[in-house]
This record gives C-alpha cells, structure tokens and sequence, in this order.
C-alpha cells in the first residue's frame, strides 16, 4: 500500500485494506470473507481477532528479507515478549523461525511448542537462579548476559554443572533513536537499565570474567536501541559507534563471531507517541495523531539498513546476524473487538462511548501508542467530532482514547481497535474482569484460539481459609 494512500475519511489515519480488512457490501467489516459481527455475537466480546494467513504470511517475508539482505547464515527469532499465546508461537515455529525468550515462563512454553534448546535465544535483565539452571539444562542456543552480577552467578552455575554456556554480552551504548519515547530508548545510558554499560567499561570487565571462567564461551555482541523506531537508518548509526569496541575486543584476543540487533522495527500503521506527545496527552487530552506521510518504513527496509551499518563495521569479516523481531511480525494481523453499551453526551462538554474493555483489562498499549479504531459497520460514515473511548471500569484512568475524532457512534455498536497483535494479550490484566477470548479467522471459519476466563479461572489461586 501506499504512504499516501487514506480511506477518504478525515477521522482515519488508513484504510482497513491496510490491515487485509474488507468492506463488505452492507459496509460491515470482514476478515477474510468473515463478518466482524458475526464473530463477536457467537465469541462475545471483548475479542481478539487474528488473522492466521496474514501472519504466517508476514513471518515468510521476515525469513525471506533477511536471507535476501544478509545471506543464508542470517538468522530471525521471534521475540515471544510481544505476544505468547501459543497459537502465535506455534505458527512462527511452522514458519521456520527461532525464538527469542526473556523469562523462565516463556522458556517453558517455548519449549512446550516443540523449540528445541538449540533454537531458543535468551534475553531478559532478571535471570534468576532456577532460570539459569534451566538454560544449562536445556543447551539453550544462545544466553545474552545483561549485567555483570548475571555474568558472576552463570559462571558459577556453570562450574557447578560442569557445562559450556555460548554467551553474547548485551551492550548498552548510550544511543537514543530519533523520535523516540525516553521510555522505550533500550539503549540510553540514563533512562535504561538493560545491558552492561559501555562508556562505564562494564564490557571490558564482563571480558575479563570471562577469560578467568573457562566454562563461559564468548560469542558476541547483542543490543537493542528502542521499540517501535521509525527510521531504517537507526540500527546503522548505532552500529557505526562501536568501532572502537570491536578494536579493544580483538586487542583483547576475541572475536565477535555473532551480532544479535534485537528487534524493535516499527510498523507502518501503528506507532507510539513521543515523549512530549504523551505529556501533552495526559495534560491537555489531545490525542497525537499518525500521518501515513510520516510512517515507519516497512521491515525490509529495516533489514537492509542494518545490514548496511554491519558492512560499515566489520567490512568483509561481518559475524552472523541475529534479528529478534516481535511486533513487526504480529502486530497488525490480530485486532480487538469491543461493545459500545453506553454512550454519554454532556453539551458544551463531549461524548464518552463506554465499551466493554479499557485500560485496566485489555487496552494497556493504547496510553502510549497510536492504534486506530474503525466502528464495525458503516465504516466510510463522515466524521463527527472528538469523542473519549473508556473501558468499563469505575476509575478514572480506565480510557482508551480522549478526543478520538470518530463517526457518530450508537449504543451496541462494535468498535474494532487495530494492531491488538503486540503486546496487548502480553499486558493484559484482570481488572474486575475476566481477560477476553481470541479466535483466528483462517480460510473463511472461524476457531477459538483461547478460550474467555471463567470465573473459576480467575479464583483459583485463592484460598479463603
């Protein structure tokens, strides 16, 4: 699709065909040939809705785009953080993609898909003891060391096991992408605590543990700058600052024969607001809007910048790339489907749609992200004015969008909040209400993928006597 290609409409930043979304001829919208309606009555609401042909399309690109740009030694795993159900990770595996794990959860879970040790990477800044014990167990592939204390406790684990743990150190280089949200800056000195500090020589400490160990193997490099960067340029100028780390790695006798980019690309459709859009969001209730003008590029794109900062760095010696993609794999082909059951109008004030999911349960990305939102049918209706989206929870900050500029909206219409593949079932809470049910849409039928929570489910845990 087009940067400059809209719907028409002053309300939408794209049209639904940007998510593989159709019009039908009654003007409800469908997936695939599957009414939107017709899956929230049978499922009910709030819902998940992926698209599975979409994402396994989207994950043959990535393998696809990375062998294109960066040959057949190149090699992608899904970072399961973004989204863990185990359908997704199921259908990365038949894609033919690795993993990418940051908790002992999600190791086992891995694990539980048919991963073998050999394809799972692990991340994460809290590797605690049992976890580690189990990398050592399973032969994890990769075990990217965080901080110098995770370095000390894996060298003891691994004497006391008597294994070889094949290591990257994460770096942090003190790089912050452009138009970046301080929080989301995974590479700034100041405002983030991932990865051994490079200006404050913790990497060349982390090397000479690793020279007193022997049972610790060093393979390489890993660092992630940022989530949801815009700019195909950023993964080269941080690369490009790392000249004279490369060098005192060698002087020091090792090589850097692996080099992990992480992940973060951004998508075309979706993207987080700045720091000063979410400060003058939360003051003012201005929502920042996205322009398709302004957009991420797509994931080649992505991929052929950092293949050209790695060729700025290690010229014809260049180690073998590791890419951890999450969002720019599931993001837009899973949407949210939720029901307006009240609409409050307040002259000389404004309108509230009251929705059966907010904040507090299943929307946590939409406080610091941009996600568009279609009503389910008469989708090309004109816009009308701002409107402020909540959820159902008696609490102020229960709000998915102020002044969302939308159509007219009626009581009992479904709204569809697009690119629910990243992070929202990650982030989701029980805030007084069971967590949603997600089906997946698939050659025109539809089948449950998780199951809604009971209230059994939701009280399990607890003991009353």
């Amino acid at each position: 699709m087009k940067a400059h290609e809209t719907n028409g409409d002053a309300w939408a930043s794209f049209p639904p065909s940007a998510w593989g979304l159709r019009i039908l001829a009654d003007g409800r919208l469908a997936m695939e040939d599957v009414d939107l309606h017709a899956v929230a009555e049978h499922h009910g609401t709030p819902l998940h809705v992926l698209n599975i042909p979409r994402l396994r399309a989207t994950a043959a690109a990535a393998l696809q785009s990375v062998g294109e740009h960066c040959g057949s030694s190149a090699r992608v795993h899904y970072a399961m953080k973004a989204n863990n159900m185990p359908a997704i990770v199921a259908a990365m595996r038949e894609a033919g993609l690795s993993v990418e794990v940051m908790t002992h959860f999600e190791l086992r879970l891995a694990l539980h898909a048919g991963y073998r040790g050999e394809e799972i990477i692990v991340n994460g800044p809290c590797k605690t003891e049992a976890f580690l014990h189990a990398c050592c167990e399973h032969g994890v592939r990769l075990l990217v060391v965080d901080s110098l204390g995770e370095l000390e406790r894996l060298a003891r684990i691994a004497a006391t096991r008597e294994c070889r743990v094949p290591l990257l150190l994460r770096i942090n280089p003190d790089f912050t992408p452009r138009h970046m949200n301080r929080g989301t800056a995974t590479a700034s000195r100041t405002g983030s605590p991932f990865g051994l500090d490079l200006r404050g020589g913790e990497v060349r400490e982390a090397l000479r543990i690793v020279r007193k160990h022997p049972q610790l193997r060093f393979l390489g490099l890993h660092l992630h700058i940022g989530t949801g960067l815009r700019h195909a340029d950023e993964h080269g100028r941080a690369l490009r600052s790392l000249r004279a780390l490369v060098r005192e790695i060698a002087v020091m006798g090792f090589a850097v024969d692996v080099l992990d980019v992480g992940g973060g690309f951004g998508i075309p459709t979706s993207r987080e607001f700045t720091s000063l859009e979410m400060l003058r969001a939360q003051a003012t209730g201005r929502l920042p809007q996205h322009h398709p003008a302004k957009a991420a590029p797509n994931f080649d794109a992505f991929v052929a910048g950092v293949q050209q900062g790695v060729n700025a760095l290690f010229g014809d010696a260049a180690p073998e790339l590791i890419f951890e993609p999450g969002r720019s794999l599931v993001s837009d082909a899973q949407l949210l489907l939720l029901r307006v059951e009240y609409v409050k109008h307040r002259p000389g004030v404004g309108t509230w749609l009251i929705t059966d999911g907010g904040l507090g349960t299943v929307t946590l990305p939409t406080w610091y992200e941009y996600h568009e939102v279609f009503p389910c049918a008469q989708v090309r209706r004109p816009v009308q004015g701002p409107v402020t989206i909540t959820g159902p929870g008696c609490f102020a900050a229960d709000v998915v969008y102020r002044n969302k500029r939308m159509p007219a909206i009626r009581e009992g219409e479904l709204l569809a909040v697009m690119d629910s593949g990243a992070y929202f079932l990650a982030l989701e809470s029980g805030f007084g209400h069971p967590r949603p049910a997600v089906a997946g849409v698939e050659g025109g039928t539809v089948r449950l993928l998780r199951r809604r929570e009971t209230f059994e489910d939701m009280t399990a845990r607890d003991f009353t006597h």
